[in-house]
């Protein structure tokens, strides 16, 4: 094996001295399994490429050749690994030419339904009248309205009965037959005789107007008088003080109390928006033992119903 080497080395040194040139297209040495050497462009099947320089047949670099043709281009390489970030984008190229159309694509979905258009104008003339529906159910009950107006005063009741200490005043007798100087009218006598801790008693009640008195453990007298309509006027004069209001409402009852100990002759004069006259005289007296001490309070006099 060794001889044979040293042969191959000796054959390739002599080509190689002897200037004997290799076939033009010959690029690689390749060695069959025998030994032998063949100058070729590619190792055929069982060869095996070798380098000459394993051989140390390589003599000294010769002088550059001629550039040889240029060779074909070889078969297309494996994908190279992808570079990082794109590389510049190439000139567009020329526009194809166009293809034939294609088939109609399937009916897209329905779009949305659009908004409402315009009112149209008004048609000329009314249409005809469509049958008449049938009737609808009851509907609920609606809220309660509004408290109506309240309604006009009634007409005045009876007198009432006289409160204790003066016994109790009868019933209303019949108008008697108009008098000599003046209308018809009801004449009311107030008679109030009470001792101490005497409480309230109704004096008179004309169904509008009504005044209570009573005395107190001290045997001091208390007068009230009180309307049951609202706007009316009460005008009140005696010994020490007037009373008197334009504007005498059932909310505010006034207090006519005699002053000077409980003695004076008063005066007053009611009305009212329905029309009645009151107008009443009295005396009072308390503290000062009137009528001979046998009371402690007194108010005595008359109304005028009118």
């Amino acid at each position: 094996m060794r001889m044979r080497r040293e042969s191959l080395v000796a054959i390739v040194t002599a080509l190689a001295v002897a200037g004997v040139s290799a076939p033009a297209d010959a690029v690689v040495l390749c060695v069959k399994k025998s030994g032998a050497l063949f100058l070729r462009e590619a190792c055929k099947r069982k060869e095996t490429q070798v380098d000459p320089a394993s051989f140390g047949a390589t003599g000294p670099t010769g002088a550059s050749g001629d550039t040889g043709p240029t060779g074909g281009a070889g078969p297309t390489g494996p994908t190279g690994p992808t570079g990082s970030g794109a590389g510049p984008t190439g000139p567009v190229g020329p526009t194809g030419a166009a293809g034939d159309t294609g088939p109609t694509g399937a009916s897209g979905d329905t779009g949305p339904t659009g908004g409402a258009g315009p009112t149209g104008p008004t048609g000329s003339g009314a249409g005809p009248t469509g049958p008449v529906g049938p009737t609808g159910g009851a509907g609920s009950t609606g809220p309660t309205g509004a408290t109506g107006p309240t309604g006009g005063a009634g007409p005045t009741g009876p007198t009432g009965p006289t409160g204790s200490g003066a016994g109790p005043t009868g019933p209303m007798g019949p108008t008697g037959p108009p008098g000599g100087t003046g209308g018809t009218g009801q004449v009311t006598k107030i008679d109030f005789r009470a001792a101490a801790n005497t409480p309230s008693t109704t004096l008179l009640d004309s169904g509008k107007l009504q005044v209570t008195a009573s005395c107190d453990g001290t045997g001091t007298l208390s007068v009230t008088a009180t309307t049951a309509v609202d706007n009316a006027t009460l005008h009140s004069y005696g010994n020490l003080l007037d009373f008197s209001s334009n504007d005498f409402d059932a909310a505010t009852p006034i207090d006519i109390t005699p002053l000077n100990n409980g003695d004076e002759e008063r005066t007053f004069v009611y009305s009212e928006p329905g029309g009645q006259i009151v107008v009443i005289v009295y005396q009072a007296a308390s503290q000062d033992v009137p009528l001979g001490g046998t009371v402690a309070c007194l108010v005595s006099g008359v109304a005028f119903v009118q």
